[in-house]
């Protein structure tokens, strides 16, 4: 990859070289390694990504004894944190980390379980306020032991400096885009 810098723009261009494949390696027939890319920006926002989904899943199977997602989960702890208030499903999607997911959907769910219940106040039934219910916050004292095994198994892999790192990687990769 090469990047040149031009002064009168201040723009980085980066040149574009197709993409490498590594041999395969293992797996049986046709198993291949993922690409590693020239341009070593595109390879960190694959593997972010990758890692992000890794995560995901890894939430889900932690938490699925209890018969929940880990979106529900997250859900879960935002209602924890304000109960008895609750909130409006537009507040728990500002707070939940996964923006794009279906939260009606998820909180339903969360009430057939009777871990969640949604009301509608007199002075704007408009508004629908959804709150954790006593099974909810049982439930959560369920999956911690669930989720601390799981962050156990991750150390098994790495430091808490790699996770210090990692983590400090993260940060300022997001303050990148705040410009």
């Amino acid at each position: 990859m090469t990047m040149t810098h031009t002064p009168d723009t201040n723009a980085r261009q980066f040149s574009h070289t197709p993409l490498a494949q590594q041999p395969t390696s293992g797996g049986g027939a046709g198993a291949q390694r993922p690409h590693v890319h020239s341009n070593p920006a595109l390879d960190a926002i694959i593997t972010v990504s990758m890692a992000a989904e890794f995560l995901r899943a890894q939430v889900d199977t932690a938490v699925a004894p209890l018969e929940i997602t880990g979106v529900q989960y997250n859900i879960l702890r935002v209602l924890k944190r304000c109960a008895p208030e609750g909130l409006s499903r537009t507040d728990i999607l500002r707070q939940l980390i996964e923006k794009s997911v279906d939260v009606t959907r998820s909180i339903d769910g969360l009430i057939r379980l009777g871990y969640a219940r949604r009301e509608r106040p007199e002075s704007d039934r408009r508004l629908s306020i959804t709150s954790i219910t006593d099974a909810g916050i049982e439930a959560l004292s369920k999956t911690d032991p669930l989720f601390y095994g799981m962050m156990g198994q991750m150390g098994k892999a790495m430091s808490e400096e790699d996770f210090r790192e990692l983590s400090r990687l993260c940060h300022q990769l997001m303050a990148s885009g705040k410009s």
